[in-house]
């Protein structure tokens, strides 16, 4: 009986998908600060959007997963190396597609706007890249964020390179007018501060990170948007995961059924209406 029992199931088995049950460790999904779509709370414990989204997807395909929260740098480090599996909110260039797999649906959708203090806002009353040029205000950026081509053209390398590096690891090769920082939220501060005249950030997550440091009375963002780009979670080529280029197609596929199934609505009502 039991090897009549075998001989039927077997082939069942075999028709599982491999990645099911193909590797026992979790996936490593490498996030940065980014609320609040993804960042790290008050206990170290990485939560936003993104997870909540990624924690229906994977618990239907039935695999572990685990979130590690580093500086944008260090996940494009890692991601040059294999050293994960997939990385939040990283934008599609051509300089990354050596190292990823890009999928055509977007995690999330943002609009960049400079943020200001008010009482600096006439240097720049429209809030675009020329009249933020003109200013001569400090700009803070994060090293290693791509921003758009007309921000690179606006703000050149100090040698003159006008397209986006992903590579460059000194501040010193930046334009003068950039201030780098750690992330969006260090740059929220150093704005609060005065240590610089303007930031460049999807406006959610601006208006977020304004609101938890109390700046609400006295920063504000441009009506205007520079740039509106769309943010994948794309999967890592040089990790050694077994069928990851299968398991990146199939979360894709979950993905779009939780866009239309009103799963997705519910998770980002439940995040901004906070």
């Amino acid at each position: 009986m039991m090897r009549l029992l075998f001989k039927f199931l077997l082939p069942l088995l075999l028709l599982l998908p491999h990645f099911a049950v193909a590797e026992s460790r979790p996936l490593r999904i490498l996030s940065h600060d980014r609320p609040p779509f993804h960042f790290a709370d008050s206990q170290g414990e990485v939560v936003g959007i993104c997870v909540d989204i990624i924690d229906i997807i994977f618990d239907e395909m039935e695999l572990e997963y685990e979130v590690i929260d580093l500086k944008w740098a260090r996940v494009w480090y890692k991601i040059e190396h294999g050293e994960g599996e997939a990385a939040f909110t990283t934008s599609r260039k051509k300089p990354r597609e050596p190292y990823l797999y890009y999928p055509e649906t977007n995690m999330w959708r943002s609009e960049f706007a400079f943020f200001v203090q008010k009482a600096n806002k006439a240097l720049a009353p429209n809030g675009s890249y020329a009249e933020v040029a003109r200013s001569g205000g400090k700009v803070g950026v994060w090293r290693g964020a791509s921003y758009d081509d007309v921000f690179w053209k606006t703000f050149p390398y100090k040698d003159g390179t006008t397209t986006y590096s992903p590579n460059l690891k000194k501040h010193d090769v930046y334009n003068k007018q950039l201030f780098i920082v750690k992330g969006p939220s260090h740059a929220a501060k150093m704005l609060g501060r005065g240590r610089v005249t303007f930031f460049l950030e999807d406006r959610i997550t601006g208006q977020y990170l304004v609101n938890n440091n109390k700046l609400e009375g006295s920063v504000v963002a441009y009506e205007q948007a520079v740039f509106a780009k769309g943010y994948p979670m794309p999967f890592i080529k040089n990790s050694d995961y077994p069928d990851l280029k299968q398991i990146s197609e199939e979360f894709e596929r979950r993905l779009i059924i939780l866009k239309n199934d009103g799963r997705y609505d519910a998770i980002l009502k439940r995040w901004l209406n906070q």
